[in-house]
């Protein structure tokens, strides 16, 4: 029996070689192990069943980072989903519920702005906010009947996550809500984003659902964007309406101007998203002037304020255990 269980930890322990394991659970592993030392079988199946996932490789696939802090098996994240990618490489550097579909509420906003800006759109052109475009659900920071420069409307939609002003977008891009709402899934289908639906342009439908993985896909297409890239990057904005009121609207990003997004550290862009069937939500592509890009994204946190310990926390933690 002895020799059965160190005959499956030694083949366990070289696919795991290969396919690192989820931190948590294998931190649950090896607690079981060593507070056990009567143990007498251990479960290859169980073993291979919390290998990592791996996103599909490209073809300019660089080289991963290397983990310098073995020891090290992540942190604790009131999320209940989460990744960590290398950019470059696309290589998982932590890992969590990955396969979890989850409601993504406005994170939806970021395909929106991805598909509209493929229309083409005069940014400099100017639209009026009717009654008909108004959302409810979150703050309204544009009142019926002011009109804007469609750039404007574009960052309220990104960087206050302005559900009215993502209505307005969708109207101007020409086509319905309905096909624009197709063309948002064609393009998610285009991104390998094979376990995403979306189902509105505001992010205020449960139906808009993802997993943490295809999201990262969204993050590094849509960000290689470089107006959005720009917009999510703004800590607030002030944008002046026909009437010439000026509206000065707060990113719903609180990590941009800390300490994570100031030297070493830099936000290349980020979205956030909340419904009461989502949880918070946020994705970020993080830079280290020493290191890589890492894509961090958390599903279903506890809290506004968790969703930003959860991303701020799996960051520091990468650029502390991996070497680029």
């Amino acid at each position: 029996m002895i020799i059965k269980f160190f005959t499956q930890l030694i083949l366990t322990t070289a696919l795991l070689q290969f396919f690192p394991a989820d931190a948590g659970e294998l931190q649950q592993h090896r607690s079981f192990l060593e507070q056990d030392s009567s143990v007498q079988s251990f479960d290859l199946l169980e073993a291979y069943q919390v290998m990592s996932f791996h996103l599909p490789e490209s073809p300019n696939r660089q080289q991963a980072p290397i983990n310098v802090e073995p020891t090290s098996l992540g942190i604790v994240t009131s999320a209940q989903s989460t990744i960590v990618v290398d950019r470059a490489s696309q290589e998982v550097l932590f890992e969590k519920n990955i396969h979890q579909p989850r409601s993504i509420g406005s994170i939806t906003k970021l395909m929106t702005a991805f598909v509209f800006l493929q229309t083409q759109p005069d940014l400099s052109a100017t639209a009026m906010m009717t009654s008909e475009d108004v959302r409810l659900g979150a703050t309204l920071h544009l009142p019926v009947g002011e009109t804007l420069s469609i750039k404007d409307l574009l960052e309220a939609s990104l960087v206050g996550s302005d559900n009215s002003s993502t209505a307005v977008l969708a109207r101007l891009s020409g086509m319905t809500e309905g096909d624009f709402v197709a063309r948002m899934n064609e393009t998610a289908a285009e991104f390998g984003m094979q376990q995403t639906t979306f189902a509105d342009t505001t992010g205020l439908s449960s139906k808009n659902v993802s997993v943490v993985t295809d999201l990262v896909l969204l993050f590094d297409h849509a960000l290689e964007n470089e107006l959005i890239r720009e917009i999510t990057q703004k800590s607030s904005i002030a944008v002046v309406g026909s009437s010439g009121r000026v509206y000065t609207i707060q990113s719903t990003d609180e990590l941009l101007g800390s300490f994570i997004d100031q030297p070493p550290y830099d936000i290349l862009g980020a979205k956030t998203g909340f419904l009461p069937e989502a949880g918070y939500c946020l994705g970020t592509i993080f830079s280290h002037e020493n290191e890589g890009e890492i894509i961090v994204v958390v599903l279903g946190s506890e809290t506004k304020e968790g969703r930003f310990q959860d991303a701020k926390s799996l960051a520091v933690w990468a650029y502390e255990t991996f070497d680029w």
